[in-house]
């Protein structure tokens, strides 16, 4: 009988850029936050309102995709480099196709997508041109996740990486240039020297004034900008690969994935990720019922826990190449092997996150906000926020695995009753019904994704001990 090799070593050094790149994603939003609270706190609500259905779309939209990534890899194994190319280019034609449709639905519901919740009138009225225009950078994002799914499953993670850091620097500058009002004083002395830079060097006071609105306006239109740098540079970057031909970039006729296996797999990751991002928006009306300090405590919690939740993506990410990569070969104890290391590797990685967040808990409060009230409520929650990092990453590294073997549709069966069902209600209940605010909704977060990793581990671990290879 063959011995499964060891898989810590492939998996972390697979695993480390594709979640340096993960948190890059999640890195671009924590600075639209962070410089929204720091410069514009008043604008805080509008800008996760402008955000929540946004991240539905664009959730439901990576998941869709997720076929690049196990079909390409899959490709690795089976010989046929070339299928990877192909997988690439369906990829991205699904990607335009995609972000196109969700843009034009978010332009055409406008306000109605939040007072169709219960959303005060005023809140949707001032929320809705923010998601419009964050509704712009979808194709361009997902072009971006296409493109990194195939350069993840070719194991060149490293390139997609960089490309995405250097897309967090062009939406740092710009957040820095578009979200300060410079007929408002400084919030503070630390930001005076930027007010004065912005109103008394002429080349920086044009481009201010290139957006004439600010605020979470400002940093959606940075937003957009990044994304044209991001999807523009990782596509040139693939087309002038060295070793293009080989993966089937610049292949015409090669074989590869169907659009019909793209979509069994990204359909069934697309609805289940659609329905975790729609639970989570749920939520964030939730919150915005209680009030506006509510909703912006909420949402400013949820980007940090997504922050360490990209260290999970990345994990999975790389676990799912390395397990599809073993199915292609038709070796399931490999696959077996993979998806359990990962699973664990990444139990230690939220097990020190937590760790640190408990550890810095007031000074993260005061990090995103220059509002003292709500600097402390964050610091308050930190210990929740911690708790629930295990469970969350969990799921989702086990979904990865499942869906790498071939187990499309359980994961998803598992997201919606643990995210479509356990969590808004128990949210509601507990956030509005019983009083409990932002903590309420931590712990339905918490106890849902406990359940969802139950199952899903359950599931894994009955697939590999009968060793069924995708």
């Amino acid at each position: 009988m063959a011995v499964s090799r060891p898989y810590v070593a492939d998996l972390l050094r697979l695993a480390g850029p594709v979640a340096l790149a993960r948190l890059g994603i999640i890195g671009m939003a924590i600075a639209d936050v962070i410089i929204v609270g720091q410069l514009a706190p008043a604008e805080l609500p509008r800008q996760a309102m402008g955000w929540a259905p946004t991240a539905v779309f664009l959730v439901a939209g990576i998941g869709l995709l997720q076929g690049v990534q196990v079909l390409a890899a899959r490709a690795q194994g089976e010989g046929n480099p070339q299928g990877a190319g192909v997988a690439l280019w369906r990829g991205l034609v699904l990607a335009l196709a995609t972000g196109l449709v969700s843009a034009m639905a978010m332009w055409f519901a406008g306000a109605n997508l939040f007072t169709i919740f219960g959303i005060n009138p005023g809140l949707a009225a001032v929320s809705a041109p923010v998601m419009v225009i964050l509704a712009f950078s979808l194709p361009l994002h997902l072009t971006y996740v296409a493109a990194t799914y195939f350069m993840e499953a070719i194991k060149k993670p490293g390139i997609s990486m960089a490309v995405m850091w250097g897309a967090n620097i062009v939406n740092l500058a710009l957040n820095l240039l578009w979200v300060p009002d410079l007929t408002l004083p400084a919030p503070n002395e630390g930001w005076a020297p930027l007010y004065s830079a912005l109103r008394d060097w002429p080349l920086l006071s044009v481009l201010h004034d290139l957006v004439p609105d600010h605020g979470a306006i400002g940093s959606a239109w940075a937003t957009v900008c990044a994304r044209v740098f991001l999807s523009g540079v990782l596509l040139m970057w693939i087309l002038l690969l060295p070793d293009g031909v080989n993966f089937g970039v610049r292949v015409r006729g090669a074989v590869g994935p169907s659009y019909g296996a793209l979509l069994a797999i990204g359909g069934a990751a697309a609805v289940s990720q659609a329905v975790e991002a729609g639970a989570f928006s749920a939520m964030t009306m939730i919150a915005a019922r209680l009030g506006e300090e509510i909703v912006a405590g909420y949402q400013i919690v949820l980007n940090l826990m997504a922050l360490v939740f990209m260290i999970a993506l990345g994990m999975a990410a790389a676990t799912a190449v390395l397990v599809a990569e073993a199915s292609g070969r038709g070796a399931p104890r490999d696959s077996a092997r993979a998806g359990w290391t990962g699973i664990g590797l990444n139990a230690i990685a939220m097990i020190l996150a937590a760790l640190i967040i408990v550890s810095f808990s007031a000074e993260i409060g005061r990090a995103y906000t220059s509002d003292a009230t709500l600097a402390a409520l964050i610091g308050s929650l930190m210990w929740l926020c911690a708790l629930v990092l295990h469970p969350d990453g969990a799921q989702v590294v086990a979904a990865s695995a499942l869906r790498a073997r071939g187990d499309n549709w359980f994961p998803t069966w598992s997201h919606i009753f643990a995210y479509a069902v356990v969590m808004p209600l128990l949210g509601y209940w507990l956030a509005e019904r019983q009083g409990m605010g932002v903590a309420g909704l931590l712990w339905a977060i918490f106890w849902a994704s406990v359940a969802s990793a139950l199952v899903l581990l359950l599931r894994w671990w009955a697939l590999s001990r009968g060793r069924r290879g995708a």
